[in-house]
């Protein structure tokens, strides 16, 4: 499958989580507990990969494109059978995580997932850190609370890979040759931000990593992103960057290469009527977008963020690269 291909195929974010609760209600019987095709559940108490065991009006995805070996971020969605979302402000979640090969019964360790908005009012996610100790297949009992209402719980198995195709942190970053302007009126050929900032059209990244200073770099398509989270992982980080001035470079990159056609910029479609991605989404292997990568002032791959870079995330990662 081509990059431009996946690009296409696994950017819908939301929609992606729709995908799967399909997959997950064809699974499912009358009373709501999982039916796993046969052979499939291959430990005690534990779905097949991509199943779920608990109750089918309580549904948790590792909507994670990669999880890898270390110090990993997970994105969990809740949902139902109907493909209702049921994360809210109210909802806390316990993650209790297990190393199936190694026990079924006896978990490694648990964490509080943080709520985050998704897309504003309409689709939410859990955010969270766990350090997994290698590749292979791991699992997660997720237990929703809200006050006045029954916790609700459910496990979900999901592989850890040891690498992927996005860099790993502490690699080199690619040295990048992306597009960049300082003439404000050129934005448009390279950005379809509503409201681009051009400092973040300043630099290429192959600039970036010989100025040796930490930068943000952003991969979105806010006009062309299907997920409608492109846009919203643009703007969070443009809210970050006014109090970095001076410290910390900021750069976004369209995944796609982009025309303007009677006044008006499109991607650029291969024979097969898909977006051609730019050779920097290839060469930083973005298997869906949109992604925010933190580099350090060495040109090493400090944090990277699947979808969106929450203020506060952004702020930690960057805090933990500057003097």
């Amino acid at each position: 499958m081509s990059t431009e291909r996946q690009l296409k195929g696994t950017s819908r974010g939301a929609a992606a989580i729709v995908a799967i609760g399909l997959v997950l209600v064809a699974c499912s019987n009358g009373a709501g507990q999982s039916v796993l095709p046969s052979g499939a559940g291959q430990y005690p108490g534990w779905p097949g990969s991509g199943l779920v065991v608990g109750s089918g009006d309580f549904i948790p995805i590792v909507v994670s494109s990669e999880v890898s070996t270390g110090h990993s971020r997970v994105l969990i969605a809740l949902t139902d059978a109907a493909h209702r979302d049921l994360g809210a402000q109210g909802v806390t979640v316990e993650e209790t995580y297990y190393d199936l090969a190694a026990s079924t019964e006896t978990p490694v360790g648990t964490v509080d997932g943080t709520f985050r908005w998704l897309i504003p009012d309409e689709k939410t996610i859990y955010t969270s850190y766990v350090d997994f100790a290698h590749s292979g297949d791991w699992g997660v009992e997720v237990i929703a609370r809200e006050p006045g209402k029954p916790d609700r719980s459910a496990r979900v198995t999901f592989s850890v890979r040891d690498t992927t195709t996005t860099p790993a942190i502490g690699a080199p970053a690619p040295a990048s040759e992306t597009l960049h302007t300082t003439d404000p009126a050129a934005l448009v050929a390279i950005s379809t931000d509503t409201n681009p900032d051009p400092a973040f059209y300043a630099l290429s990244v192959k600039d970036a990593i010989a100025a040796g200073k930490p930068f943000v770099l952003v991969f979105a398509t806010p006009l062309f992103c299907t997920s409608g989270l492109c846009g919203p992982a643009l703007d969070l980080v443009k809210q970050v960057a006014p109090d970095y001035i001076g410290r910390v470079n900021f750069i976004h990159v369209e995944p796609y290469i982009l025309q303007v056609k009677d006044g008006r910029t499109q991607p650029e479609l291969d024979v097969t009527g898909y977006p051609k991605s730019v050779r920097a989404s290839v060469e930083w292997g973005l298997p869906t977008e949109p992604w925010v990568f933190v580099v350090d002032a060495q040109g090493k791959v400090a944090a990277k963020f699947e979808g969106m870079a929450y203020p506060d995330e952004l702020t930690a990662a960057l805090n933990d690269v500057l003097p």
